[in-house]
């Protein structure tokens, strides 16, 4: 990734001192944006390193700057007639240890076999008594069972723990608009997030879409986007 633009102090001190994160329903980043909107809102864009003029990653970031900027009332022009001039920079951090992350489980087995045997026993006796011409007989039956149960099992119980380093790699993006007749500045917008889980390229539509609020807007704050309006309203995809 191709490290661009200008980072002012105030924003690196809030980059190095804030843990920026996003959650579950809603996407948040802080966004920093000096000046004011423009009589004349027409066009073009173009990167602030101009050695990706015709870089495929910018072209991306840039389609998605213009629709934010179409949505807020700027109209893209052609250079030679457009008012603004808005560049595009963004940047990924080095990568800083902020702790580590541990996880437990455990589980057992058993393993052998359980055998019953169960041995029966009947016996009986009858008798029978003769009185003159008549016979009267009687029985008696005895019964009995045993059953004999053998265990033959062993459980092995089994834990683990894992601990892992948790690095977070703080990521930002600078827009500026600038005058096309002298390349003065009317305005400009900073974000600053931090990359744990997401790849950047998924979280940077989000960190353009927070900038939008800032456009030609001078003020400083944490910039919420809720997951339905990402996805629903402004066409992107959810990034975690």
């Amino acid at each position: 990734m191709k490290a661009l633009g200008r980072i002012s102090a105030v924003i690196v001190a809030l980059c190095i001192t804030t843990l920026f994160s996003s959650c579950g329903s809603w996407y948040y980043c802080i966004v920093s944006g000096f000046g004011s909107t423009p009589s004349e809102t027409t066009y073009y864009i173009e990167p602030i390193d101009v050695n990706l003029v015709n870089d495929l990653e910018f072209l991306e970031y840039a389609e998605i700057l213009r629709d934010r900027l179409n949505e807020s009332g700027y109209r893209e022009a052609n250079p030679s007639n457009a008012a603004l001039c808005i560049r595009l920079g963004y940047y990924i951090g080095e990568k800083e240890f902020v702790g580590t992350s541990t996880s437990t489980g455990g589980f057992s087995i058993t393993n052998g076999k359980i055998t019953a045997n169960t041995n029966a026993n009947t016996s009986g006796t009858a008798t029978t008594n003769l009185y003159g011409n008549s016979a009267t007989t009687s029985a008696m039956t005895n019964s009995s069972s045993t059953t004999n149960v053998k265990t033959n099992q062993q459980t092995n119980t089994y834990s683990y723990s894992n601990t892992s380093a948790v690095y977070k790699q703080n990521i930002g993006c600078y827009i500026e608009a600038l005058k096309s007749s002298d390349m003065k500045p009317v305005w400009t917008v900073e974000v600053l997030d931090h990359m744990t889980y997401a790849g950047f390229r998924k979280v940077m539509p989000w960190m353009i879409a927070s900038a939008q609020v800032y456009f030609g807007r001078s003020g400083e704050g944490e910039v919420k986007i809720t997951k339905k309006e990402g996805v629903e309203q402004k066409g992107l995809v959810w990034p975690y």
